[in-house]
């Protein structure tokens, strides 16, 4: 008796042991600490390893075939879909929401409490100790289990609304860089242009120089007009590298690699009818930043429902046993947790959801305002760009007039060529005007966040996951 009474204790701090450990599975600490040469191989890897992604695109729903000869907006947010850093710390955000969230649908968890006492004195010779142990189950009425569960929903849609967010950012960085592009691209020919007919122009004013039919102030002048065509066209050049640069770290490759993909810039030679379109409800179907404002309103509002729950005192079951001296002794209990002060959480509750509520308005209202301001931008724009194209055909008109006159010998070669260069300074100005109105269009789309005029097919799917 004594010897069983000697190790009951420890008999039964076994069995709370083994307690805890069923309550789940234990894990271990493994180190996961960033290796710079790991991340740099990866990193300087990924332009060789595009045949990777075959099964990701595919997967994703893309058509054509992979790896793509041209790259267009498509291709590039899948790319950016797979390597993109930002998406990478956007996707594990929304696991640990994810697993947040689970923890905050379990409530409140079970109490295991485990006790000993020791007597003084030892009766007939048995051991002084006692050992036992209680659970404290509590219990949720169905309003309080559906309200964690709403809670943690609300959490689990916020989660996805801030990945669904990044990508959209990550779209709508890819297209106006790509509008840049072709801007720059056509600014670029142009200045091709100007600089080889300036060229010409030198060399024909430096001749009439040496033979006295021009003065020094002339020459002079076409040679710094020479000199600004140049330093612009070098501005070009820098400014395309900024944007390939730029988009080359937006999908998280290195520019060596972005540089040998054969970009498709958008074709905008056109204007878009965009009379039958609803913007207003487009965007209040469509903005994310709408979305989470309700998200954070049904927060609110559940955190409202537990705190008038929680005015009601908690009750919990409380079975246990203990063993003292030999004595096995069951017993049962309720518990039961008073509300404190909890008209003052009642009322922080319902001023929280008023606030929220008050804030989903306001964004509402912003989002029409900024839907409004938007498409009269566009209407502007428009007009400014269709006048611009007008004035490209007049010039485009003039200077062949001035090609006929310079064939019937009625103006100077000179003549022609300013006629030229006035000419290509209005196709730049034009271009400008093209680039201001589709930037338009472009912030339009953003205020909706939903492709409505640029007809591209893009992959939006926050639910498709990478794989490596």
């Amino acid at each position: 008796m004594r010897s069983y009474c000697h190790v009951a204790p420890y008999f039964f701090l076994g069995i709370f042991y083994l307690i805890l450990a069923g309550c789940g599975h234990m894990k271990s600490y493994v180190a996961d600490a960033p290796e710079k040469e790991q991340i740099t191989q990866d990193f300087d890897s990924r332009g060789a390893s595009l045949n990777s992604l075959v099964d990701f695109v595919s997967e994703s729903g893309y058509g054509g075939s992979w790896p793509p000869e041209k790259w267009g907006l498509e291709e590039l947010m899948y790319a950016g879909l797979y390597y993109s850093p930002r998406l990478e710390v956007a996707r594990k955000n929304r696991e640990l929401s994810e697993i947040s969230a689970q923890l905050s649908a379990l409530g409140m968890r079970q109490k295991v409490q485990v006790a000993t006492e020791y007597h003084s004195r030892e009766a007939n010779g048995q051991e002084p100790w006692g050992v036992g142990f209680a659970v404290d189950l509590p219990f949720f009425s169905t309003k309080k289990r559906e309200a964690f569960s709403q809670k943690s929903l609300f959490y689990l849609d916020g989660a996805a609304l801030e990945l669904s967010q990044e990508i959209w950012l990550l779209h709508s960085s890819l297209r106006n860089n790509l509008f840049r592009l072709a801007v720059n691209d056509a600014k670029r020919k142009l200045y091709a242009q100007k600089i080889k007919l300036a060229e010409e122009l030198d060399e024909l004013i430096e001749v009439r120089f040496t033979h006295g039919f021009a003065d020094r102030e002339a020459l002079d002048k076409r040679r710094f007009e020479l000199g600004l065509f140049r330093e612009f066209e070098l501005n070009l050049e820098i400014e395309r590298l900024e944007i390939i640069y730029f988009m080359a770290r937006l999908i998280g490759m290195s520019a060596a690699d972005f540089q040998k993909f054969d970009l498709e810039t958008p074709d905008f030679d056109q204007t878009y009818n965009m009379d039958g379109l609803d913007f207003k409800s487009a965007a209040l179907r469509n903005r994310i930043d709408l979305q989470k404002s309700l998200v954070d309103f049904g927060i609110a509002d559940v955190e409202l429902k537990l705190s008038l729950i929680n005015q009601y005192p908690q009750i919990s079951i409380v079975p246990g046993y203990f063993w003292d001296q030999g004595d096995n002794i069951w017993n049962f209990a309720l518990g039961l947790v008073l509300p404190n002060h909890a008209d003052a959480f009642v009322l922080r509750a319902e001023a929280s959801r008023s606030l929220e509520h008050l804030k989903v308005k306001e964004k509402q209202i912003n989002i029409l305002s900024e839907v409004d301001q938007n498409h009269v931008t566009v209407l502007s724009t428009e007009k400014s760009f269709r006048q611009s194209r007008l004035n490209l055909r007049r010039a485009h008109d003039m200077f062949a007039g001035k090609e006929a006159g310079f064939s019937a010998g009625d103006i100077s070669r000179v003549e022609l060529y300013d006629a030229r260069l006035n000419y290509l300074q209005i196709a730049e100005r034009f271009v400008d005007n093209k680039f201001t109105y589709f930037s338009a269009i472009a912030e339009l789309e953003d205020s909706c966040q939903t492709p409505l005029v640029f007809k591209y097919r893009v992959p939006m799917d926050i639910n498709k996951q990478k794989r490596h």
